[in-house]
């Protein structure tokens, strides 16, 4: 028994996402002024719910910190000038989490910068202090590189205080963006979820099989490739293939992440032949193989896609704890077996969702059992009449078959000796005996005196 396939189940969700849309918490500080212990400048002065924010002095572990940006409303935005000396500056940007609440459970936040260059450095940590001193590490260290893929959009937990600290010599703008819903973290759960109950179905689909062993030659190529020239050379993972290896999925994310500079015109048809090239070599290769046959393989591919769906389901939201209850939830329900909530579902039905059942009176179940005996009797007449119903080979079975071609005319279906016979029933009715009521015809009844009369 699945329960998302159950009409409540959906109302339920409809519900809880109408809730998380129209529910906003009292003490969201998304609504309320800047504490009063950051001075602003005087000379810019910030109204509580003004968008744009300049920096104040930002004190932390007895340093007071300078260019420092509370963002902290919806909608807030911090503009850096261009530096005119040449050199790169720090600048830093704080977010204040907000309580943990179930109707935030999809709630998102992020920062925005508007760049138009990638001449930047970006610095990631839970406060001021942490922040800076990533900074100084880059500068005094020989060699510090961060990561290949680069992104203007720093997405944040609601629930957590964060800093960014962006390093450039440039002008730019950074917002703060926050979403109550997001819709994408909304689809993501609900693809989790179905996943997860659609895996024993789906492992076992060819068309599924062939789909994702495309998508995989699609998405793993270059892992693909190294596998297998690691298989022809018969080398270890420890020589030159975990170089291989370390390149491959460098080029994989470099790539993930930079996917919107390739979508441009002057690389679209090299992604297009890509895409074709691999896609055809894949399903070769997946045609080749054919679908795993083997129950041990497939129960092996039914928990991983269960594995992925739980993981998709923890990471569709910032609200940890309510996901991680979410997913374990899912796995207590997979675990219990079939026949047990069988049982429980019937058990409920049976005492709280009673079918109403309407019981007749007598005259009602008389009246209506000669309206059914007639109308079915004239559903046979008439199919019997019809070129459908085979009347030689009919004939062939009946006992009678004249008297069956007369009920086809029009005669009664009962004989007058028939009609006698069922018409002469003798009912006791006797209410000083407890038996119950008994029904004699009118042999019965002769041999019932004559036994009476023995017994004398």
């Amino acid at each position: 028994i699945h329960f998302y396939k159950r009409p409540m189940f959906l109302f339920i969700l409809f519900t809880f996402l109408s809730k998380c849309v129209a529910q906003v918490p009292a003490d969201n500080p998304l609504q309320s002024s800047p504490p009063e212990s950051l001075t602003q400048d005087p000379n810019h002065p910030v109204l509580p719910n003004h968008p744009y924010v300049v920096s104040t002095p930002w004190a932390e572990d007895g340093v007071t910190h300078q260019d420092v940006y509370k963002l902290g409303v919806k909608g807030q935005y911090a503009n850096i000038p261009l530096r005119t000396d040449g050199y790169d500056h720090l600048s830093t940007f704080c977010y204040s989490s907000v309580p943990l609440s179930i109707y935030m459970f999809w709630s998102s936040a992020s920062m925005k910068m508007d760049l138009p260059s990638n001449n930047y450095q970006v610095y990631i940590g839970p406060n001021v202090t942490s922040v800076s001193s990533l900074a100084q590490a880059s500068e005094s260290a020989w060699f510090y590189s961060q990561l290949p893929w680069r992104s203007k959009e720093f997405k944040l937990s609601p629930f957590e205080d964060v800093c960014i600290g962006v390093q450039t010599m440039e002008e730019y703008t950074i917002t703060l963006q926050w979403k109550y819903v997001n819709y994408m973290m909304v689809v993501v759960t609900l693809s989790g979820m179905a996943l997860f109950w659609m895996a024993p179905t789906l492992c076992r689909n060819t068309f599924f099989h062939y789909t994702t062993g495309i998508s995989l030659g699609l998405l793993m190529s270059v892992v693909l490739l190294t596998y297998l020239a690691q298989r022809r050379f018969k080398q270890s993972l420890f020589s030159w293939v975990g170089v291989a290896y370390s390149f491959s999925v460098y080029l994989m994310t470099r790539t993930w992440f930079n996917i919107k500079e390739y979508m441009t015109e002057q690389y679209i048809h090299l992604l297009v032949g890509y895409v074709l090239v691999a896609g055809i070599i894949s399903f070769a290769v997946v045609y080749r193989m054919g679908p795993p046959s083997n129950p041990r393989t497939i129960n092996l591919i039914q928990w991983a896609m269960q594995a992925v769906s739980l993981v998709m389901v923890v990471m569709s939201s910032y609200h940890q704890p309510a996901s991680l209850l979410l997913s374990l939830t899912m796995i207590t329900w997979a675990a219990i077996p079939a026949s047990l909530k069988s049982g429980v579902n019937t058990q409920i039905r049976k005492r709280f969702f009673k079918p109403q059942v309407k019981l007749l009176s007598e005259d009602e179940y008389n009246t209506q059992a000669h309206a059914e005996t007639k109308k079915a009797l004239e559903q046979l007449k008439n199919f019997c009449r019809s070129p459908d119903s085979k009347p030689w080979k009919t004939v062939t079975r009946l006992r009678s078959p004249g008297r069956f071609a007369e009920f086809i005319e029009g005669s009664p279906h009962l004989t007058e000796a028939e009609v006698m016979e069922y018409s002469h029933w003798d009912y006791n009715t006797d209410d000083e005996d407890g038996h119950d009521d008994d029904i004699y015809t009118d042999e019965e009844e002769a041999d019932e005196d004559a036994s009476d009369d023995n017994m004398d």
